[in-house]
């Protein structure tokens, strides 16, 4: 029996080879497959960019071929266009100097865990209110919420208390058989 992997790397194009050799070469000790995939979608999209980029530099220039130039020229133009360079350090100190500049708000003397506002915090319930439905006997003749319409009535709507007795659902209730 044959190993899937050992297979798959037989049948590998020669590009993804070259990159798990450099993916080898710097370090990497082990990877996904689709990591391997990715970066030669990139680097398959980054090529053709630059080509058809050096490609019109040559027509714009009255030539029928490419040259060096027009690559160089190409590449500069696609690596200004699709990444960025990071700040400079003194761009970095001077931005972070102003910011620690400004004080921060003194801590409250209150003891306990301090949590931002409910507003703020993802893990509040996002729970709608439903009220309950009649349930149908069967699923024959049950028949689906309207999901256009609002399942509360227009007194309850704007944020009003219940009335005395209502009773609240969360949730889609199954017919019992």
């Amino acid at each position: 029996m044959t190993n899937p992997d050992q297979e798959r790397k037989e049948h590998a194009p020669r590009d993804a080879k070259i990159i798990e050799e450099i993916l080898k070469s710097m370090g990497v000790q082990s990877w996904e497959p689709r990591v391997v995939n990715q970066l030669m979608e990139f680097l398959y999209r980054y090529t053709s960019e630059v080509l058809q980029e050096a490609q019109v530099y040559s027509e714009y220039s009255g030539r029928q071929h490419v040259e060096v130039d027009d690559v160089k020229l190409a590449v500069r133009a696609v690596c200004s266009k699709s990444f960025t360079t990071p700040p400079s350090r003194e761009v970095l100190r001077q931005l972070s100097q102003a910011r620690n500049s400004i004080p921060l708000k003194p801590i409250e003397g209150r003891t306990g865990l301090r949590l931002p506002p409910e507003e703020f915090t993802l893990t509040t319930p996002g729970w709608q209110v439903r009220l309950p439905q009649p349930v149908a006997e069967s699923f024959d003749t049950a028949v689906p919420m309207d999901m256009g319409k609002s399942p509360l009535p227009k007194a309850l709507a704007k944020d009003q208390p219940l009335p005395d007795g209502a009773k609240v659902a969360f949730g889609w209730k199954t017919p019992s058989k």
